[in-house]
């Protein structure tokens, strides 16, 4: 009998270490949502060291940047502007094996001196937006965005 009870306290234990693993365990889109988050946030902190931890060293866009290029702008863009605010919506991910690619809509607004205004769609329009990812050993990192200046859509 007591034999009995004892297995049913480890299945039942199992089952209840199965079932946290499964909630607790992030899932890749989990994982990206946070380098979209993480990455907003050193935006907005204007922390260069911060932004690029979620940036690959294989970076590279259409508008001719790479990892070393990228950083650079971005510091001259930091130096620049001030009170970076950004509303963006997270339209979906799609997560192959080894990337990923998110759509977002994206507005930026910006200080530089007393001037504000968007530096990424307007008032009444988003701007589309996609973000490609690579999958490191350990995390994900962006690779390529694209859309940032393109055109503009409702």
């Amino acid at each position: 009998m007591q034999r009995r009870s004892n297995r049913y306290i480890f299945l039942l234990l199992f089952f209840i270490a199965a079932a946290v693993a499964f909630v607790l365990y992030p899932t890749d889109e989990k994982r990206i949502r946070r380098v979209i988050a993480g990455s907003e946030d050193a935006l907005i902190k204007k922390d260069l060291d911060g932004l690029f931890e979620y940036i690959s060293y294989n970076y590279r866009d259409d508008y001719g940047n790479s990892y070393l290029i990228l950083k650079k702008r971005m510091q001259i863009v930091f130096n620049r502007l001030n009170d970076i605010e950004i509303e963006k919506n997270l339209m979906g991910i799609t997560v192959l094996d080894k990337t990923a690619e998110a759509e977002l809509n994206v507005r930026v607004i910006a200080s530089e001196g007393e001037a504000r205004e968007y530096i990424i769609g307007d008032a009444v329009a988003w701007q589309e937006i996609k973000v490609y990812f690579e999958k490191s050993p350990y995390k994900w990192k962006i690779v390529k965005v694209a859309g940032l200046f393109g055109n503009r859509s409702q």
